[in-house]
């Protein structure tokens, strides 16, 4: 017999082959059309998708052939499937191959031939799509290329057919159990897409019901259960996990109402060439009777619990020469130790280090006899960190004649609760004489400075922290990280405390920054922060504090505005949620003062520029003359009470009006501006500038003889005259004259001095101005 080209992979090849239970299979138009358009494109006389088995060729689709099936050692295609790649022959009697194949030594047999591959599972080639010419035939390369593609085009549509087929086997057979299989489309939109017969079996509503597309499918089960199922769900669509499974209710109307039935839902994703999700698989089982065992049990376990535990109360036994505390498997799981087998602990080294010394003496004095029984409250700390409060009370039941005492047996009480309850109200009761307190020491002072260095102690001492902070927060136009520090508080030791603020009267400007102060100040929401702080979640520019531990940052709030904050840190425990609630009313306190402490420097600053305006010169900033009057009249009685000499001098810039007429009055004014400046540098701070209208000016000169009133004027004079007035056109040398006088004891009226400070302003102008005249007191 003939051989034939084998491929490597044979046995598995003929595996999938009649795995697909294609061979003698009914014809499929599809493969049908398949092969009558390669017939036309290639204008051959024959065309055909082959299927290589063991022994022989057979056609699935055959168009212009006489015969269904060939022996395979005479297949043509038996070389394509050996090596999977297109075999093209362009005349079969001058191919040594096939010169002696019967198809081709005979009457009409072949001549050309091309055969491309059909591969499944990237090298398992089953058979081939070939074109037969009765001519000889020579085949370009884009031909070859196009018959290729048709021939994947074949291999797919095989697999889409063998996975339909299996589909349908797998929904008939769920169909028939206790299982409801349902599938979920993705695109264009999330909804049922099949809905197995047996859903009102086993969901209780017909299939027809779900598919409808004004239906969801979570509208049926329970709303307590919905969110949960939409979540998970969710992340297959979103392609973050591949498959999920839970339990949920479902809600079935009866004619009563409802039931509630427990479904066992499992789910998984079916994902494309790209990864892609196309559809979404689920598998839904009726789990009422599985579900109601467990909560039974459930509930069987937790009232025995209860039972053991009803009044708080736990066992344990104390055999004293081994130094052995055997305690019950309730207590062991009340504080996290259930792990630990009995006996294998010592429970010694969980006591609060604090309370060790009260327990021993308790023990010893029973021990001893001088107590009728041991009894003593102490702490004992959990596995994950956190302390119980205990009341211990035992006895000593064996005693041995040669070595003593033997076993201690007692009960443990947890009285956390209540110790937690009456610390809790003792804290309640602090805080509100700490915030009457600062509300009336802050009404007293206005100095919230006082106030942080007297809270912050005291916040510290209740919550057990080791640092304290209050900031207020720079008001948004400024910067919402910036905070200005009121009050801090630093331990060195467990007996003293110091404040960074001592050696400062003013507040400390820090940068705040990182994801826990951004919630706290910009969110407004109180954080706790049970491990260590690193900078990414809070970092103070510069740095005040130490290393963090663990914290509690809380916002100040007024009417829903944040204006601060309070921190409070490194406690030796973690802090709680019920400390948030516990110093919620002081910070409500702490942020009404702060913006009460905003609203009274807003107050000062509106004060003192109405002050400004009332006394002093809008244009020149000097006083105006009304001030400038009342001082002089100030320094006339002081004169006559004390006989202290004081001296005035009154000024008229010269040729005033030119610069106004000439330049317009907005230089005019930059000029009388730029003059007082000039001036004022050359005054002492006792003296006092005033302006008693347009160019005309007037200086007191307090405890000052006319001769050092006109060197000082003279002073002024010759360093105006050295500082030109720059203005935008040009830059001006300006002059004045000025009259002095010193006040006289005959000086029976205030006018006397100043008419005759007029007098002498006149004479200066009248002697061609630019120059100092004095007017001597009479005698």
């Amino acid at each position: 017999m003939k051989q034939f080209p084998v491929p490597k992979n044979e046995q598995a090849r003929l595996q999938l082959l009649h795995d697909l239970e294609l061979l003698d299979s009914a014809p499929e138009p599809i493969f049908d059309h398949i092969v009558a358009l390669v017939r036309k494109v290639f204008a051959a006389d024959a065309a055909f998708i082959s299927l290589i088995d063991e022994r022989r060729q057979w056609f699935k689709a055959n168009v212009g052939l006489p015969f269904d099936e060939t022996p395979r050692e005479h297949a043509f295609c038996s070389h394509v499937v050996s090596s999977g790649a297109t075999l093209v022959v362009t005349d079969a009697l001058c191919d040594p191959r096939f010169q002696n194949n019967p198809y081709v030594d005979c009457k009409g047999g072949i001549r050309g031939y091309a055969g491309a591959a059909v591969t499944l599972n990237e090298d398992h080639h089953i058979g081939t799509l070939c074109v037969v010419t009765q001519t000889p035939r020579t085949f370009t390369e884009a031909e070859i290329q196009q018959l290729e593609t048709l021939a994947r085009w074949v291999a797919l549509t095989i697999e889409e057919h063998y996975e339909l087929a299996n589909y349908r086997a797998e929904r008939d057979l769920l169909a028939q159990g206790p299982m409801c299989m349902v599938v979920w489309r993705v695109e264009p939109s999330v909804g049922l897409s099949y809905v197995a017969e047996n859903a009102q079996r086993v969901l209780g509503y017909p299939s027809e019901y779900l598919l409808r597309e004004d239906i969801r499918y979570e509208s049926i089960v329970h709303p307590e259960d919905r969110g949960e199922l939409l979540t998970r769900m969710q992340r297959l669509i979103d392609g973050h996990e591949d498959a999920l499974e839970m339990d949920y209710r479902v809600i079935q109307p009866t004619a009563d109402g409802q039931q509630i039935k427990w479904v066992h839902h499992f789910a998984r994703v079916d994902r494309g060439a790209q990864q892609e999700v196309l559809r979404i698989r689920g598998y839904l089982t009726d789990d009422s009777k599985g579900k109601a065992l467990e909560l039974e049990l459930q509930e069987t376990n937790q009232n025995f619990e209860l039972a053991l535990t009803a009044g708080e109360l736990f066992t344990w036994s104390w055999l004293i020469p081994t130094n052995r505390l055997m305690v019950s498997d309730s207590w062991r799981r009340r504080m996290g130790y259930h792990d630990r087998p009995p006996g294998s602990f010592d429970w010694f080294t969980c006591v609060h280090p604090a309370d060790q010394k009260l327990l021993r003496v308790a023990i010893e004095q029973h021990l001893k006899g001088q107590t009728p029984r041991f009894e003593v409250r102490f702490r004992m700390r959990h596995h994950d960190g956190h302390y119980l409060w205990l009341h211990s009370v035992g006895r000593l039941v064996e005693e041995d004649t040669e070595f003593g005492p033997a076993k201690m047996t007692g009960i443990h009480h947890d009285i956390t609760s209540e110790v937690e309850k009456a610390n809790y109200l003792k804290q309640q009761s602090s805080l509100l004489k700490l915030i009457s307190y600062v509300q009336h020491e802050f009404m007293l002072a206005k100095d919230f400075r006082d106030v942080c260095d007297h809270a912050l102690p005291e916040l510290m001492k209740v919550t057990a922290s080791g640092v304290g902070l209050v900031g207020e927060l720079a008001e948004a136009s400024v910067s919402p990280t910036q905070l200005k520090v009121h009050g801090l508080q630093l331990e060195d030791d467990a007996e003293h405390t110091h404040t960074g603020l001592e050696e400062s009267a003013a507040s400390i400007q820090v940068m705040i920054s990182g994801a826990v102060a951004e919630a706290a100040l910009q969110q407004g929401e109180p954080q706790l922060c049970h491990a260590e702080v690193s900078a990414l979640d809070m970092r103070l520019s510069p740095e005040l504090l130490p290393r963090l531990r663990n914290a509690l940052l809380l916002p100040l709030h007024f009417k829903q505005e944040v204006v601060g904050v309070l921190l409070l840190g490194n406690r030796d425990e973690p802090y709680q949620p019920h400390h948030i609630e516990l110093l919620r009313p002081i910070l409500d306190t702490l942020g009404t003062l702060l913006h009460v402490r905003r609203m009274e420097e807003e107050r000062l600053v509106a004060l003192e520029r109405l002050r400004k305006m009332a006394t002093t010169d809008e244009l020149t900033g000097v006083a105006n003359r009304r001030v400038f009057w009342e001082a002089v009249t100030s320094r006339y009685d002081e004169f006559m009470r004390y006989n202290v000499p004081m001296s005035v001098a009154i000024i008229d810039l010269d040729h005033f009006k030119q610069i106004n007429d000439t330049y317009g009055h907005a230089a005019g004014d930059k000029v009388l501006r730029q003059f007082c400046e000039i001036v004022k540098t050359q005054l002492r701070d006792l003296d006092l500038l005033g302006r008693l209208g347009g160019e005309e000016f007037a200086i007191l000169l307090p405890y000052t003889v006319e001769a050092e009133a006109t060197k000082a004027l003279e002073r002024i004079r010759k360093h105006l005259s050295e500082t030109p007035i720059v203005l935008p056109e040009q830059a001006l040398q300006i002059t004045f004259s000025a009259g002095i006088t010193q006040l006289s004891p005959q000086d029976t009226l205030l006018d006397h001095w100043l008419a005759r400070a007029d007098e002498a302003l006149y004479r200066a102008k009248a002697l061609g101005r630019n120059q100092c005249v004095t007017a001597p007191a009479a005698d």
